[in-house]
């Protein structure tokens, strides 16, 4: 029988697909990670891992343990959970957020949480891509998609609208802009295509047929900040950039509108301090839908 520490490190492997990235994630070794998976399948007499250029692929033998070391882990977390509960109330949860909602939207609006929850700590990762629930990158996670996993509890969180902005300096010395067809003689400022992380960022074509893109970024912040400096005409969540002092909307008429879904794993929705801040989140897109609606 192996030991049943082997399973972190054989769950952290199947998550990272790296010997290097699992160590880190670990605070070990990588031979220490290695020699971890090779007792478990010394154990069990098969190979748990297919090494391939890309990284450590799961075998049959690996997929069959994989659930069961999954439904372990699960168990230790809500061990865990009711433990910390009963000794300190609520305690940390870390949610995962595109940046543009994460950094311009929430945490502008989350000193009312902490002032009800003081115990509460809140670690927030704000990147331009998906944070996964599944590898447990983090406890809530916001998408632009609905997600689809059986393991996941998910529900809209809010719609929200973009529309276009461009600054008054490169207005003034750009063509004029009084209809949508005018808005092809312009430069425009966009995501980079081969990177997107999600179809529904790809709407510069809502507008123009073919928009000639000056300046592109992965980072919807960059892109305000692009615009900010006359590059040209950027499409911007309205909650981000309508009460931007250095921004001005074009063509008030053109918006689009898209959705964020909130989700986390089965097992963690039953958790205190996973559901006050997953409440919060829920009544605060509620209360302010004309920042995030807004004509």
């Amino acid at each position: 029988m192996f030991d049943w520490n082997d399973l972190r490190f054989f769950l952290e492997l199947q998550r990272s697909g790296r010997l290097l990235t699992a160590a880190k994630r670990l605070n070990t070794t990588h031979s220490t990670v290695a020699r971890h998976i090779d007792n478990i399948e010394q154990s069990l007499g098969t190979a748990l891992f297919v090494q391939h250029a890309q990284g450590y692929e799961l075998t049959p033998s690996g997929q069959a343990l994989l659930k069961h070391a999954e439904a372990m882990e699960n168990v230790a977390l809500l061990a865990q959970e009711e433990i910390t509960q009963a000794i300190t109330p609520l305690g940390k949860i870390r949610l995962g957020v595109t940046e543009g909602i994460g950094i311009m939207f929430f945490t502008p609006r989350m000193g009312s949480l902490f002032e009800r929850y003081p115990g509460l700590e809140v670690e927030l990762v704000a990147v331009p891509r998906f944070v996964s629930i599944l590898n447990r990158e983090a406890e809530i996670s916001i998408h632009l998609e609905r997600p689809n996993a059986d393991l996941l509890i998910t529900r809209k969180l809010t719609d929200y609208r973009l529309a276009l902005y461009a600054s008054p300096e490169y207005l003034a010395q750009a063509p004029a802009l009084n209809h949508r067809e005018d808005l092809a003689k312009h430069s425009w400022i966009g995501y980079v295509d081969d990177l997107l992380f999600s179809q529904e960022l790809l709407f510069l074509n809502s507008f123009c047929r073919a928009p000639n893109v000056a300046f592109r970024s992965t980072s919807v912040i960059a892109q305000q900040q692009a615009a900010r400096a006359g590059l040209g005409i950027a499409v911007l969540p309205n909650y981000m950039a309508r009460h931007d002092p250095a921004l001005v909307r074009v063509l008030p008429s053109e918006t689009i509108q898209r959705s964020y879904w909130i989700c986390t794993r089965r097992e963690l929705h039953k958790s205190v301090r996973l559901r006050v801040v997953w409440d919060f989140l829920l009544a605060l897109c509620a209360q302010e839908q004309d920042a995030l609606l807004a004509e």
